[in-house]
């Protein structure tokens, strides 16, 4: 019996599952932030809830190195709440198409979006 057809199978479930966008429902925006309000201002991310859906369907996900060394840090965001995967938490998306998602029990994920110019009124890269 040849192992072939059903390590196939295993990619294919697996490259499935990476394709599909992250679990995302419930977005409300709360509050606009900027560390740097002469910069930075609420122009540079006026995204409402269908843009914030659109971002993070978008996004891939990112570790820590990735998001310093491949995005533009921008010292303001929009910040709210959604449900990731079935639980209540709290998500930030950045002027430099970089966003974030906090759940309970201390779960950070990083988004970056290279593909998300159109968002940010600029052209993607």
């Amino acid at each position: 019996m040849s192992l072939r057809p059903w390590l196939f199978g295993v990619w294919v479930i697996l490259a499935g599952c990476a394709a599909s966008p992250p679990d995302i429902d419930e977005i409300s925006i709360s509050n606009f932030r900027s560390g740097e309000p002469e910069r930075c201002r609420p122009s540079d991310v006026a995204l409402d809830e269908g843009e914030i859906a659109s971002f993070f369907k978008r996004a891939e996900p990112i570790d820590g190195r990735t998001l310093h060394d491949e995005y533009d840090w921008a010292p303001c965001y929009l910040e709210g709440t959604l449900k990731y995967r079935g639980k209540a938490c709290i998500w930030r998306v950045r002027a430099g198409a970089t966003g974030e998602i906090e759940c309970p029990a201390t779960e950070l994920y990083f988004f970056g979006c290279k593909a998300c110019g159109d968002l940010f009124g600029r052209s993607t890269r």
